[in-house]
C-alpha cells in the first residue's frame, strides 16, 4: 500500500502484511503506525499529491533490538573534558637562523700571494732562532744572520751561554737557508709579475702571451720550491740548533759518572732539558711558514679557477647554524 509519512510528508510504499504495525521512515527516521486494511480495497488513508515520489520502507525492528540508527550515545562528561592531543612541532633540517657564505673573489685572490711574500721579506729581518735563558734573548739571529752563521750576542747575558766562547761549537753557515734567500727574490718577482702583467696595456711578446694561462701554475711551483728549502732547514735544524745541542750533550756527559745512580741520572736529564729549553724558534718564524703556505694555496686556487673558465660560477662555501 502507499501511505504518506506524517513526519516528512513523503509518499512511502508499505507491504500489506505490515498493516497495523509500527514502522520507521527510512528517510526521516520518524516512527508512525501503519493504518489497518479494510476488508475491501480502498484508497489510501492519506491523499496523495499528483505524481508523488514513492520510497520503499522497512518494518520497525522489535523493541528488544533497537535500530542502531535510532540510538546515538552521547559522550560522557569525562571524555568530553579530555582535550585532544596537540600536534607535536617537528623541527625541519633546514630550519637555520643564520647563514654565512664564503666565496672566492677574483679581484682579491690574485693579491694574496704577493702580499704574503712581501710580508715574509720584512719578517726575514726579525729574529727567527736564538737562546733565551729565562726568556731573555742572549744570542739571536734573523734569516740573514742564520744563513751566514753570524748571531747577535747580548754582552750582559754572555755568562749564561758560555758555549759561544767555544770555537768548536760556534754556529756556521746554514746552507739551506742561504739557498732559500737566493731563491726568494726570483719567486717574489714571478709572483708579482703574475698580477701586474695582465694589467699592462702594452702588447706583450708572443712568448710571454703563451705563458699567461700558466702563470699561476708557475707561481705556485716557484713558491713550493722556496718553501721546500725552508721546510728542509727546519726539519734538519739550523746551525745554531745542532751546535748548541752538541754542546749540551757534552756538558751533561762530563758531569755524569760512567755508572750513574738513579738520582744522578735524573739530575743529568733535568739539567739537559733545562739547557735545551733556552733554544727557541720564534713566533716570527712560524708566521713566515704560515704565509708561505697561504701563498702556495692561493696560487693553486687561481690556476684552478683559470682552468675552469670565466663562464662558470665561482665556488662558494655556505655555513648555516
Amino acid at each position: 500500500m502507499n501511505i504518506l509519512c506524517p513526519n516528512c510528508q513523503k509518499m512511502l510504499t508499505v507491504p500489506d502484511e505490515c498493516a497495523g504495525q509500527s514502522m520507521r521512515c527510512q528517510l526521516c527516521n520518524g516512527a508512525f503506525t501503519v493504518p489497518s486494511l479494510p476488508g475491501v480495497a480502498s484508497p489510501p488513508l492519506f491523499a496523495a499529491t499528483p505524481e508523488p515520489d514513492i520510497y520503499p520502507i522497512r518494518p520497525e525492528p522489535p523493541p528488544s533490538a533497537p535500530s542502531p540508527l535510532a540510538y546515538s550515545p552521547s559522550p560522557s562528561p569525562e571524555a568530553a573534558a579530555v582535550p585532544p592531543p596537540s600536534p607535536q612541532r617537528t623541527t625541519k633540517r633546514d630550519d637555520f637562523q643564520r647563514t654565512l657564505v664564503f666565496s672566492l673573489s677574483p679581484t682579491v685572490l690574485p693579491w694574496i700571494a704577493p702580499v704574503c711574500l712581501l710580508l715574509v721579506f720584512f719578517l726575514q729581518f726579525f729574529d727567527w732562532v736564538g737562546l733565551y735563558p729565562g726568556g731573555e734573548p742572549a744570542e739571536v739571529g734573523n734569516a740573514w744572520r742564520i744563513a751566514f752563521g753570524v748571531y747577535a750576542i747580548d754582552g750582559d747575558l754572555k755568562n749564561l751561554v758560555p758555549f759561544v766562547e767555544d770555537e768548536k761549537y760556534k754556529p756556521g753557515v746554514s746552507v739551506l737557508t742561504l739557498f732559500y734567500l737566493l731563491l726568494f727574490f726570483p719567486a717574489l718577482a714571478v709572483t708579482v709579475a703574475s698580477v701586474v702583467i695582465p694589467l699592462v696595456p702594452t702588447k706583450l711578446p708572443p712568448q710571454v702571451t703563451e705563458l699567461l694561462p700558466w702563470r699561476w701554475a708557475i707561481t705556485a711551483a716557484a713558491n713550493l720550491i722556496l718553501f721546500l728549502f725552508l721546510g728542509l732547514q727546519l726539519l734538519l735544524g739550523f746551525s745554531l740548533d745542532s751546535r748548541y745541542q752538541e754542546w749540551v750533550d757534552k756538558e751533561t756527559k762530563r758531569e755524569t759518572k760512567s755508572n750513574p745512580t738513579t738520582p744522578e741520572r735524573k739530575l743529568a736529564n733535568a739539567t739537559r732539558g733545562e739547557l735545551l729549553e733556552r733554544l727557541r724558534h720564534t713566533v716570527w718564524l712560524r708566521l713566515v711558514v704560515l704565509l708561505h703556505l697561504i701563498a702556495i694555496v692561493s696560487s693553486v686556487l687561481l690556476f684552478w679557477l683559470d682552468q675552469r673558465g670565466a663562464h662558470r660560477p665561482l665556488p662558494r662555501m655556505e655555513l648555516k647554524w
